[in-house]
C-alpha cells in the first residue's frame, strides 16, 4: 500500500515541477520577446489613412508580436499612456518590456518599415536589413 502512495507521490510532486519549469520558461520567454504596440483611434483621420499601412508593413514581420490599443478602450488608454503614446497613430516597439522604439503619426510604407528593421532582432527571410 505505501509503494503505490510513494509512487503517485512522486508522479504528483514530478508534474508540479514541470508545470512550474514551464511557467518560469515561458515567462523568460514573454519578458525578451520583441512586441509591436499599435495605439490608434477609430474616429482619427490620420489613424484611417495608417491603418493600412500599418496592416501591410508589419505583416513582413510574422515573428513579432503585435498588440492593438484602441484610446477609446479605458484600459487600453491606460497601457498607451503608460508607454508614453501622446498623439495618435502611435507605433511602439517593446523588448523586454520595455519601449525601445516610438513612431508617431501617419507616416509612409518605406519609412515604417525602416523604424521596425531598426529595431529587429531576427533577420528577414529573404531579405536583408538594408531593403
Amino acid at each position: 500500500m505505501q509503494d503505490g502512495f510513494k509512487r503517485r507521490w512522486k508522479w504528483i510532486v514530478s508534474l508540479i515541477s514541470c508545470a512550474v519549469a514551464a511557467i518560469v520558461f515561458w515567462a523568460g520567454a514573454s519578458a525578451n520577446q520583441t512586441k509591436v504596440v499599435y495605439v490608434f483611434s477609430e474616429s482619427c483621420g490620420y489613424c484611417t489613412t495608417f491603418t493600412p499601412t500599418f496592416e501591410q508593413v508589419i505583416r513582413e514581420f510574422p515573428q513579432w508580436q503585435v498588440e492593438r490599443l484602441d484610446v477609446h478602450d479605458k484600459r487600453d488608454l491606460a497601457e498607451a499612456e503608460r508607454l508614453g503614446a501622446e498623439v495618435t497613430p502611435t507605433v511602439f516597439v517593446v523588448q523586454g518590456g520595455e519601449v525601445a522604439g516610438k513612431l508617431e503619426g501617419a507616416v509612409s510604407a518605406t519609412a515604417f518599415r525602416r523604424f521596425l528593421q531598426k529595431h529587429l532582432t531576427k533577420p528577414l527571410s529573404g531579405k536583408s536589413n538594408g531593403e
